[in-house]
């Protein structure tokens, strides 16, 4: 199987890391150190990277640069000196973090990893300081084997990733840092429950009546980068519902053993290269906003157990054949952003062989499906012209659960 081809399964199967680019644009319209030469060393254009709205791009570059220099500042603070970045994305915080002495760990989908790595050690000062690894956050085994000649306390940190997960990958994700908090001590800071409250705040205090309107467009075009329904599980906070949805969050957080201290975003937050685009009375609308919107420093709850019980995870696996036009495979362990492209070239080399009219796909051995996995199970039952000869047989509790909580129990299991 050649790169081109490879590089093509993951990109289908993981498009939420189109938003990682738009991103470090966003960075390098407002002045972020790093971030222009990235952008440049990644070949991208700057400019209105699919917003030509400015008050929509102006909204998001707040959001951004507000989250980027402000988790900046909340890392340094924790005086840990190893920072653990899930996702890292293509953001220049391994240079900066790097250039202060703290060792830098960015961790990625694979198509991330491969492709920022070559940049960032490129325009750092200190690459001795900086690792990037491809990894799965649903995956135990890839964040311990991206990790496994560190030692110390680990100030893990997550930006703009929990938000397009589905419940069981929130678990997942939560029950993973559980058990590196435990193996290395340390913390984990994150914007994303409150992701939508920062994004809400920020665009009604410089937008005012065209706020509304502007999220909404800024929600359909992440929704489009991902190909995912995000801000649906309970990890989230919705404006709507400050408290109710605060208080599931924290109770989600309480059921794997962690406990979270809410800090106070506006005041934390370092001045923004972006205050420059606006009025004086924006500026002073947007300060007030942030005051009330929070980042979540997690770490463990000594006086609480998890309450989850871990699976031993078996290795991924397929087997197939291609008969009669029909397509069956077995399938077995994780398929998740590692481990689903190797089902989509699988199929794909096959149909090129030969037309496929059905598929029948065993699944008494397969432990877990990821949203990755969910998107090539969907792209297989949606080539075939008679949908009814899609079969997914043996589907344990553990995977119809997910199926029925994605909704797509209501196609894939007809």
């Amino acid at each position: 199987m050649d790169r081109e081809t490879e590089l093509s399964a993951q990109a289908r199967t993981n498009p939420v890391f189109l938003t990682g680019k738009t991103a470090v644009c966003l960075m390098a319209d407002a002045g972020i150190p790093d971030a222009e030469s990235i952008v440049s060393k990644l070949g991208l254009e700057s400019g209105d990277f699919g917003m030509p709205d400015p008050d929509m791009k102006l909204g998001n570059e707040l959001v951004v640069e507000a989250k980027y220099r402000t988790m900046c500042r909340l890392i340094e603070d924790t005086g840990i000196q190893t920072n653990v970045d899930l996702p890292c994305g293509y953001t220049p915080k391994a240079i900066h973090m790097s250039d202060k002495g703290i060792r830098f760990i960015g961790l990625d989908l694979p198509i991330v990893a491969d492709e920022v790595a070559p940049v960032l050690l490129s325009l750092a000062a200190h690459p001795e300081l900086i690792r990037i690894s491809g990894v799965d956050a649903t995956n135990l085994e890839s964040l311990e084997d991206a990790l496994r000649d560190i030692s110390g306390p680990l100030c893990i940190s997550t930006e703009g990733m929990m938000m397009y997960f589905t419940e069981s990958e929130v678990s997942s994700v939560l029950s993973n840092i559980r058990c590196l908090l435990e193996r290395f001590g340390g913390c984990w800071i994150t914007p994303d429950p409150e992701f939508m409250v920062q994004f809400f705040l920020t665009f009604r205090s410089v937008l005012g009546q065209n706020a509304v309107q502007k999220l909404e467009a800024s929600r359909d075009k992440a929704t489009g980068q991902s190909d995912v329904l995000i801000l649906k599980n309970s990890l989230i906070v919705k404006p709507a519902d400050l408290q109710g949805t605060s208080s599931a969050a924290l109770s989600l957080l309480q059921k794997h053993g962690l406990k979270a201290e809410q800090i106070n975003l506006g005041a934390n937050m370092p001045e923004l290269s972006a205050w420059r685009k606006l009025r004086p009375e924006q500026v002073s609308a947007f300060k007030e906003a942030m005051a009330h919107c929070h980042y979540w420093k997690i770490t463990l709850d000594a006086g609480r157990a998890r309450q989850t019980e871990e699976q031993d995870a078996l290795p991924f696996g397929l087997k197939y054949t291609l008969e009669d036009h029909r397509f069956q495979v077995s399938l077995r362990g994780r398929m998740d952003t590692i481990t689903a492209p190797e089902l989509l070239k699988v199929w794909e080399a096959e149909k090129a062989n030969q037309k496929i009219t059905a598929i029948a796909i065993e699944c008494s051995d397969l432990q877990y499906v990821s949203s990755a996995g969910l998107r090539v199970l969907l792209m297989m039952y949606k080539s075939l012209e008679n949908k009814e000869n899609f079969r997914m047989t043996g589907v344990t509790e553990s995977v119809r659960e997910i199926l029925e909580t994605t909704g797509f129990d209501q196609f894939l299991l007809n």
